[in-house]
């Protein structure tokens, strides 16, 4: 299936809350993974099924080592869990120390992810730039979305950062910007700032962007989450975006033939 990589050029624009929600709608069977290096907030902010508090030790730093061995679907899955509610995510690093324990793990990591039989991935890779320890992810993936505000200083780093992405991927780029849905002209900034750009952005969303249904997210919501403005645009966001990635590409043939010379059984098999 796919892998999509979500990503930020600096501060908080709301990439993780925006990985859930688009987990949470998406049309197909999907994994969430934290891929950020600054640490987890699913594991902080969500729960497993029943109220229960997620298992903080399984997930990326538990699969580092199990995946030496190989990686595959079920090696994946074994160290996923399952959100209250049904969304499947792989837990990130408990804080930044812990990413030392990766070792070279990022590249098969990313190939595995854009090729797993049973689900898309959509990996929360938090804030990136050229010397990210996550950057194989981003470069493995088939769509590369960027998150943002429509403020100045956080338009003039997704700019910077393109500039900079360009120059490490191949695969689809794609903006998606968060904002308030009744300013749309901050949003029409963004895309003329785009437009002026010699970077080729193809996709373009915008995510409304709304407290009382993010709250939902952090464990804090009332009322009834499909009425928010944040569940009507990511709807139609989560269908646009799994159908751009819906069929393979020459980039994905490529990663795997860079990677692995003897085909993409051989990653599975661990050579």
């Amino acid at each position: 299936m796919a892998l999509v990589a979500l990503a930020s050029a600096k501060g908080s624009p709301g990439v993780t809350t925006t990985g859930l929600v688009l987990g949470a709608l998406w049309p197909r069977q999907v994994l969430l993974a934290e891929c950020d290096p600054a640490g987890s907030d699913v594991a902080i902010r969500m729960t497993a099924p029943g109220g229960q508090p997620l298992n903080s030790d399984r997930g990326l730093v538990s699969l580092a080592a199990a995946g030496r061995k190989g990686l595959d679907d079920d090696v994946i899955l074994a160290h996923s869990q399952q959100l209250d509610g049904g969304l499947d995510v792989m837990v990130g690093v408990r804080s930044p120390e812990q990413i030392g324990g990766m070792g070279g793990l990022w590249h098969p990591l990313g190939l595995t992810f854009n090729q797993m039989f049973s689900a898309d991935v959509i990996a929360d890779c938090g804030r990136i730039g050229p010397a990210s320890p996550q950057l194989p992810i981003i470069q493995a993936a088939r769509l590369v979305v960027l998150v943002c505000t429509a403020t100045g200083s956080s338009v003039a780093h997704l700019r910077e950062r393109l500039s900079s992405l360009v120059h490490h991927v191949d695969a689809k780029i794609g903006v998606l910007v968060v904002a308030d849905p009744k300013k749309r002209d901050g949003v029409k900034q963004v895309w003329s700032v785009l437009d002026a750009m010699s970077v080729r952005v193809e996709h373009r969303w915008h995510l409304a962007y709304d407290p009382a249904g993010a709250a939902f997210f952090d464990g804090r919501g009332q009322g009834r989450l499909n009425r928010t403005p944040l569940i009507r645009t990511a709807s139609d966001i989560a269908a646009e975006m799994a159908s751009v990635v819906a069929m393979p590409t020459q980039h994905d043939f490529d990663m795997a033939q860079a990677a692995f010379p003897d085909g993409a059984d051989g990653a599975r098999e661990g050579r």
